[in-house]
């Protein structure tokens, strides 16, 4: 039997029934009105992020009657590299702060006025007062709750999602080397979350339709990064770990930000944060381009 050519079979396989799966019961959602309602639309779009995990579930038990947990590398103990995975997005949040300061009109707002400026006025007063009482910067308060929230809850329904793309797909995908797999996988989770860009404005409210194609060059910039994590820990809960946070932090450095677009160009899904993210997947690159090949078979050997 073909290996390689029943790797690609199994690939594909995966890619129907996630794509499958993940469209399919968004455009019920989504056509059949439900998406409009704010109270749904918030468990709906988390829900979401486990359907690559139900796709795994399918294809790597009920289908290939394969193994699961050891395999896609859910027996890693704890190590540095854990650590790493919840700190690192804060530091790529603050670089994108300093790239994005680069662009004409973008400047720094500690006092985060142009982002209260955007709420309702009962919200703007409520937090208005919660940060006089506080005795430090509310930035903190909101980098605490990104870290404790990104580890926890996020990086429960994060961990759906990346248990089908830095656990199966990096697994099956390890013949093409690590650049290949991980520029790959990136390509697929992009437009995975197309009806949420599309239909509930997802990082891109303003501009849905060229926010599919945003988020898709995001993903594949994230995604070797996230790879290379998952690889150094030998663990699926640091891609996790990772994910959770830059999930709960990355418009904290939109909101420190006045003017520019925060949506194109200020965020870390924005070209600010694109700079930053081929900056890190450069030194990644350069560091580690005579070993990360031969890691990266080891971790599924």
């Amino acid at each position: 039997m073909d290996v390689n050519r029943m790797d690609k079979r199994k690939v594909l396989t995966y890619v129907l029934w996630v794509y499958g799966l993940s469209f399919g019961i968004a455009a019920l959602f989504f056509l059949s009105g439900l998406g409009s309602n704010m109270l749904l639309l918030t468990p709906f779009m988390a829900g979401y992020m486990f359907l690559p995990l139900i796709a795994v579930f399918i294809v790597q038990k009920l289908i290939y009657k394969e193994q699961v947990a050891r395999p896609l590398l859910l027996m890693g103990r704890p190590n540095w590299w854990w650590f790493v995975a919840a700190i690192f997005p804060l530091l790529l949040v603050g670089l994108t702060v300093l790239v994005a300061l680069m662009f004409p009109g973008v400047t720094l707002d500690l006092g985060m006025e142009a982002y209260l400026d955007t709420l309702d006025a009962a919200t703007t007063a409520a937090m208005s007062d919660l940060f006089e009482m506080l005795p430090f910067h509310p930035l903190w308060l909101l980098i605490g709750q990104a870290i404790i929230g990104g580890i926890t809850i996020n990086a429960i329904f994060a961990f759906g999602e990346e248990i089908g793309w830095r656990g199966f797909l990096l697994r099956e995908l390890r013949e093409l080397g690590f650049w290949k797999a991980s520029l790959l996988i990136g390509l697929i989770w992009g437009p995975w979350h197309a009806p949420l860009t599309l239909f509930a404005g997802h990082n891109y409210p303003s501009t849905p339709v060229f926010g599919v194609l945003m988020m898709t060059v995001f993903c594949m910039l994230v995604s070797p990064i996230l790879c290379f994590i998952t690889i150094k820990s030998r663990s699926i809960f640091s891609a996790a770990f990772f994910h959770g946070v830059i999930n709960g932090s990355g418009s904290l450095g939109i909101i420190i930000l006045a003017g520019g677009n925060p949506e194109l160009l200020n965020g870390l899904t924005g070209l600010a944060g694109f700079i930053v993210l081929f900056v890190v997947n450069m030194i990644i690159f350069i560091r580690t381009r005579s070993t990360i090949n031969v890691n990266y078979k080891k971790v599924f050997e």
